[in-house]
């Protein structure tokens, strides 16, 4: 006895179904809270923080006040927070750029008297170029900030 073609279909729609419908069980890396269905906890802006939006763009000096790079990254922890952030170095207008990743607690942020950030680090433009260059993992194209995880741990202090 031959089985017709639809409904040969629809048994596999039929048993497929529950597999499709599934779960994943490897939760994503950066999931902080994986727990299906928890309620969202509503937040608070507290004195002390500020946005990664602000941060971004921020011209990085160091302790001669020399311009050393800007920031182009804020790079987040399994725990979701800030592990690093990735600075511009040795370009002029965009071109010849290379970045590299310092530990987010190698900077010190402040508000100048105008009520603008202020980052500073303590480094040379000399240590900064010998840095290791921070490139993404599956960052095949040359360009940064396309992968998922780094290839390399930001610099320490």
């Amino acid at each position: 006895m031959k089985m017709s073609t639809a409904a040969a279909v629809a048994s596999l729609m039929l048993f497929a179904s529950p597999a499709l419908a599934q779960t994943p069980t490897n939760p994503s890396p950066l999931a902080v809270n994986p727990t299906p269905g928890a309620q969202p906890q509503w937040y608070s802006q507290q004195g002390n923080e500020m946005r990664a939006s602000k941060l971004i763009g921020t011209t990085v000096k160091n302790d001669a006040n020399e311009s050393i790079g800007s920031i182009n990254e804020v790079v987040l922890g399994k725990d979701g927070k800030v592990a690093a952030v990735v600075i511009g170095v040795g370009g002029f207008l965009g071109m010849g750029e290379r970045e590299v990743a310092v530990n987010f607690d190698s900077l010190r942020i402040a508000q100048d008297a105008s009520n603008r950030t202020v980052v500073s680090l303590n480094a040379t433009k000399e240590s900064l170029k010998a840095a290791p260059e921070w490139k993404w993992a599956g960052d095949r194209s040359g360009t940064t900030g396309t992968g998922s995880a780094p290839t390399r741990q930001p610099v320490a202090k």
